[in-house]
């Protein structure tokens, strides 16, 4: 039994075991999704999880070939991406030059043909002054004379041949041999040996034929060669006939009848006579590289009424291709098509022109790529097959032109871009299976662990420690058990509370003042920031609260996205205030660091926000700026309980820290020394700038602080440094965009930022207004507008070719006389309405001028509205005689004394009219003189006329070294003016032949009165003042008409002068901002080697000299002249007012000036040098 009974209790334990074993396999398999092989065999596994796994495995799969996928697609897109970038960039860049290239040819062939023009007038006033008979004239000054247009025009020879008829032909011959010495006295000129033949010209005038020469017998007229230079060392060329050479012939005929200049085609590709008769390396050069013969018609007197002479001149066509820049141009091809004869290709790399060869050999490649334009289109071209022959020129690139802006970054970059997905990929691949590994081990050491535990504890048991047990609920159903283990209450630190309240109660809310110790702590390593904004008390008193409050909250919210990205933490707004810190509740040794940033990120954000807000809540807004101030140290924070519980800053670090804002600066960011410390040992030094006095701090006495750099006061800084003034010897036009000419106002306006567009808008409403006033005006007198539409274009067409503006500058400019009854039928101008496309085009025009304007820091877009500002004010304090018809209505309709209303109406504007110089009754005066103020500084360089003229520059040559800058706006914005697009604007301005000769003149008289550096000028304006204003007049006669005009003419003038500046007569604040940019641009005018002296030299004594002998007498002329109001009283007190300030504080203010821009004090120096850049 014993035996039995044991025998039987051990299979019982054997059984009991290996069922305890299975439930125990089954439990951890159930739990860990693990199952062993022999499981897998038995058909434990479930269908459900076998799916599980499959899916699992699935996805796992998928997911790998999508981000193979990706980093295919990923690499292909940077690819393709980068490569239509490097495409775009090829072609905008390959634009450029092509168009300098189309640009500069036209230019310098047009340079050639003055130059000749200018020649053969020269030649044609010697021959008068030396009462010499055409043909027998020989000049013996001609090579000295020639020499010199050889130079200019980059021509190897230039002869001329005079027109001999029939009956002149055998005094012809006796007067060569008579005059042919000039042939030895050329070459002694040229410095060259001279043959022993040198005199044996051919006694006659002759043709060739077969080589041999034959003298000319005909009924002419005949054109021989006569003087030459470069000489000819043999003769043998001179009184050849031009007109027998059968390739020519028909180019003189046309030039004889048409008395214009014309170009030939190539020379010798064809069987030219004359070219036979060249000098030998005269024949090798024209044979070798593209020539072509220049005529210009000599006329026998001023009139140009018969031609007496052909000047012909070589032309090398490789210079009219070369680009102007220093700076390395990868090469371009230019393939030049006669029509009618050989082309030719060049190859042109920056300022050096190559000769391909005759005929087209660009790379075909690059078909694609060619820009095509015609050949200076205004001057005339002539061919052996007919007139109908001109030239085009075609631009393409060369591989290595198109190699640099297509390199192999795309590839490079889309392998890396797909290589980094690939390698992402590996690295997932492989966490995928080290994960999988390790959870394999978890999942063997559980399942070890269990076997264990079913080894001491029950099922039930060992389901409660695990927490797996499941209890029914009262609805039947079954959950999980909680672990039954009491966890203790933590006693919170002081710190964690505080956190945790930060993060639960972000806004603030009740907390039971007694329930528990007080929240705070001390924080020793914290930053407190204060921004302020300032003008915010003056601004708001205008407001509506609904403006106020959406400024507020838009510049709040703006700052809190910018605190949560940067992790500081906003503490509270007071007013227009806003307070943060960094340090707490995380603390962190970066916290000065990153509060530099917030700080500097606010600042910027606050500029584009405030200039956004301005279109909606009114002018003024994108004026308010924002005051800053840090500081560093220890904070005691902490949550003030009670009914609105908040979180709190206390200690001395956030009174420090809101002096320092209080004491600081418009949209400057001033930092105490202690954070100045600690942002110099992030390594951010560079960023900081010592404020140059201590500041005087409530409480605290005196502190050394520091300005932290804002990003745009940082690229100022970068800019200045790096001597990044605009190159004036850049074309405006080229700097513009391709398709400028021919975008709308909205493509235009693109192009501007922000701030300019909002300035162009406000010059648009300014110009609408004056304009409606025109508009009013001819509406009252009964124009017709389109009557004069042909006579108009005639006169558009002469003004146009009048460059040289100076001389259009009259004495007097004539202006409308008073006619009552036109201000009698006149419409308000409110009901006025302007076409929609004349809006459009003035919209246009205005955009356009402000893309012209450089970017300089004083002569800029900005100054120009600064001066259109105080034109349209003086302006407006004029009484017009308009403004008293209206105000003396009622007494007009009252009027009772013996004349009529008419009269008496007559007689009140009239006398106003003459009062005021007739300057605001006429709306053209007014529009143009704004128009003027508007465009006076045009593609202004940032240099000085004395400058321009000091290095020659082109510009200067071109408007004949006076009055430069003022003459290149005017001719630019005139220019612009005159396109087609703008035609309905103008037409609006002006109606009739009279009206655009008034607003031209206006223009000119107006733009050019600002050149006061001029002493000519100076002193007529002078004496013209001095005869005008010299003692009262009556309105009686003719003569005291013009004296009246005379007046008018000089206040405009004058009011164009203190306009330009009227910085030095407003508010200290206004003078101080402009004076500061006009001393930065002076800087980079000296550190580029265009200013002689440098500005901190002479800044202080020259600013006291500049009131004294300009400002305060030009202010008091404006007073003298008694038609401008209170604003002449306005000007003068202001310009006495920051003259004196300037005397007390100029000298620390240039200090900081010069602190700033750079540049040595040194002691001494001329009083105004360099005065003349600011006019």
């Amino acid at each position: 039994m014993i035996g039995s009974t044991s025998k039987s209790g051990e299979e019982t334990a054997d059984l009991s075991s290996r069922t305890t074993d299975k439930d125990n396999q089954f439990s951890t398999s159930d739990r860990y999704g693990h199952y062993s092989k022999e499981e897998e065999e038995e058909g434990i596994v479930g269908l459900d999880d076998e799916f599980e796994r499959s899916a699992i495995s699935c996805f796992r799969y998928f997911l790998v070939f999508l981000m193979i996928f990706a980093a295919i697609a990923g690499g292909a897109s940077s690819y393709f991406y980068l490569e239509r970038q490097e495409d775009v960039h090829f072609g905008k860049e390959f634009g450029i030059v092509a168009g300098d290239i189309k640009q500069l040819s036209y230019r310098r062939l047009s340079e050639r043909v003055a130059e000749l023009q200018s020649l053969a007038s020269t030649l044609t006033g010697l021959a008068i002054n030396s009462n010499t008979t055409w043909p027998y004239f020989t000049d013996d000054n001609y090579p000295v004379i020639v020499s010199s247009f050889m130079k200019t025009i980059q021509s190897d020879i230039i002869f001329i041949s005079p027109i001999v008829h029939d009956v002149e032909n055998k005094e012809w011959s006796n007067y060569t041999q008579r005059r042919q010495h000039w042939i030895a006295d050329s070459l002694a000129f040229q410095q060259e040996p001279q043959p022993d033949n040198v005199t044996d010209i051919f006694p006659s005038i002759f043709r060739l034929s077969a080589g041999d020469k034959i003298p000319e017998e005909g009924s002419g007229p005949f054109l021989p060669i006569w003087q030459t230079i470069r000489a000819p060392r043999n003769g043998d060329m001179v009184n050849f006939n031009m007109r027998s050479d059968t390739h020519y012939s028909n180019v003189f005929d046309t030039v004889l009848e048409t008395k214009a200049s014309a170009m030939t085609d190539l020379l010798g590709l064809s069987n030219q006579d004359f070219v036979q008769l060249y000098d030998p390396d005269i024949q090798q050069l024209v044979q070798t590289q593209p020539h072509s013969l220049f005529l210009q018609p000599v006329f026998e007197d001023s009139t140009g009424q018969e031609v007496v002479a052909i000047l012909n001149s070589d032309v090398s066509w490789l210079p009219l291709f070369a680009l102007l820049s220093d700076n390395p141009i990868p090469p371009v091809h230019i393939v030049v098509d006669g029509g009618c004869d050989v082309a030719f290709t060049m190859k042109v790399t920056g300022q050096k022109s190559e000769f391909v060869g005759f005929g087209d050999h660009h790379e075909p490649a690059y078909n694609d790529f060619g820009i095509e334009f015609p050949f200076a289109p205004d001057v005339t071209t002539q061919h052996i097959a007919g007139s109908d022959c001109t030239y085009t020129v075609r631009v393409f690139p060369t591989s290595e032109f198109y190699y640099t802006y297509h390199l192999k970054y795309p590839a490079v970059f889309g392998g890396v871009f797909g290589g980094v997905f690939l390698f992402m990929c590996l690295i997932l691949y492989l966490y995928d299976s080290a994960v999988r590994m390790r959870q394999r081990r978890l999942l063997h050491v559980a399942s070890r662990s269990e076997q264990l535990l079913s080894v001491l504890y029950p099922k039930s048991i060992r389901d409660r420690l695990f927490g797996l047990e499941k209890k029914e609920d009262g609805n039947g159903t079954t959950k999980g058990n909680r672990n039954n283990t009491e966890v203790g209450e933590i006693v919170k630190s002081s710190r964690f509370q505080l956190k945790s309240f930060i993060k639960s109660n972000p806004n603030g809310g009740s907390l039971d003042a007694f329930s528990s110790k007080p929240i705070a702590d001390l924080f020793l390593d914290s930053t407190v920031i204060f921004a302020d904004i300032c003008g915010f008390t003056a601004w708001s008193s205008v407001r509506e609260p609904a403006q106020v409050f959406t400024l507020l909250e838009s510049v709040y919210r703006a700052f809190d996205v910018i605190a949560k990205k940067r992790k500081v933490f906003k503490v509270e707004t007071v007013g227009d205030c806003y307070v943060a810190v960094t340090g707490l509740p995380e603390p962190t040794k970066d916290h000065a660091n990153i509060m530099a940033s917030f700080a500097r990120e606010i600042v910027d954000r606050f500029g584009e926000l405030v200039g956004f807000l301005e279109t909606t809540l009114g002018p003024d807004t994108a004026e308010l700026g924002i005051r800053v101030g840090m500081h560093s140290g220890p904070i005691t924070a902490g949550v003030l309980r009670g009914d609105k519980s908040r979180f709190q800053l206390f200690g001395d670090t956030v009174n420090t820290a809101s002096r320092i804002e209080s004491t600081g600066m418009r949209n400057r960011i001033q930092v105490s020394g202690e954070t100045a410390h600690l942002i110099g040992n992030a390594g951010r030094g560079h960023l900081l700038r010592s404020r140059a006095q201590p500041v005087r701090a409530k409480g605290k006495g005196k502190l050394q602080t520091y300005w932290l750099l804002t990003t745009e006061e940082e690229e100022h800084e970068l800019a200045t440094s790096a001597h990044n003034g605009e190159d004036f010897d850049k074309s405006i036009r080229s700097t513009l965009p391709e398709d400028f000419e021919s975008a709308n106002h909205y493509a235009v306006e693109a192009m501007l930022p922000a701030k300019l567009k909002r300035l162009c808008q406000w010059n648009v409403d300014v110009l609408a207004k004056s304009l409606k006033q025109i508009v009013a005006h001819r509406m009252a007198t009964g124009f017709k507008t389109k009557q004069f539409e042909e006579a108009l274009d005639e006169k558009e067409d002469a003004i146009k070719r009048q460059i040289y503006i100076l001389d259009e500058v009259v004495e007097i400019v004539p202006l409308p006389e008073f006619d009552a009854e036109v201000y009698k039928r006149q419409k308000d101008v409110d009901e006025i309405e302007l076409p929609e496309v004349v809006m459009e085009q003035m919209q246009l025009y205005i955009s356009s001028i402000a893309l012209m304007y450089r970017k300089n820091p004083f002569h800029n877009f900005e100054h120009a509205s600064h001066v259109t500002m105080s034109v349209s004010k003086l302006l407006s304090r004029i009484v017009a005689a308009e403004d008293l018809l209206n105000a003396d209505e009622t007494v007009t309709k009252s009027h009772d004394i013996g004349g009529s209303i008419h009269d008496h109406t007559f007689g009140i504007g009239g006398s106003i009219h003459d009062h005021t110089y007739g300057i605001t009754s006429d709306p053209i005066t007014r529009f143009s003189v704004i128009l003027a103020a508007l465009i006076h500084d045009v593609d202004h360089s940032g240099v000085s006329n004395a400058q321009l003229v000091k290095d020659e520059h082109m510009v200067a040559k071109q408007f004949k070294n006076k009055s430069v800058a003022e003459q290149n706006s005017t001719f630019l914005a005139w220019d612009l003016l005159m396109e087609p697009r703008f035609k309905d604007f103008r037409r609006t301005i002006y109606a009739a032949p009279l009206e655009l000769d008034r607003f031209r003149q206006l223009i000119a008289n107006t733009v050019l009165a600002t050149d006061i550096m001029d002493k000519e000028l100076q002193t007529l304006r002078r004496k013209r003042w001095d005869a005008a204003f010299s003692g009262t007049m009556a309105i009686t006669s003719s003569d005291e008409r013009t004296d009246v005009n005379r007046k008018a003419t000089i206040v405009i003038e004058h009011l164009i002068q203190a306009s330009d500046v009227s910085h030095t007569m407003q508010h200290w604040h206004v003078y101080r901002k402009w004076n500061e940019r006009l001393f930065e641009e002076m800087v980079r005018a000296y550190k580029r080697g265009k200013l002689e002296k440098n500005p901190a030299d002479f800044w202080f004594q020259g600013e006291i000299g500049f009131f004294d002998h300009y400002i305060i007498p030009l202010a008091k002329k404006l007073k003298e002249c008694g038609v401008f109001g209170v604003s002449s009283d306005e000007y003068l007190n202001y310009a006495m007012d920051n003259r004196r300030e300037w005397e007390e504080k100029g000298e620390a203010f240039v200090a900081e000036m010069v602190e700033r821009f750079g540049g040595d004090m040194e002691d001494g120096g001329p009083v105004v040098e360099g005065l003349d850049l600011l006019l």
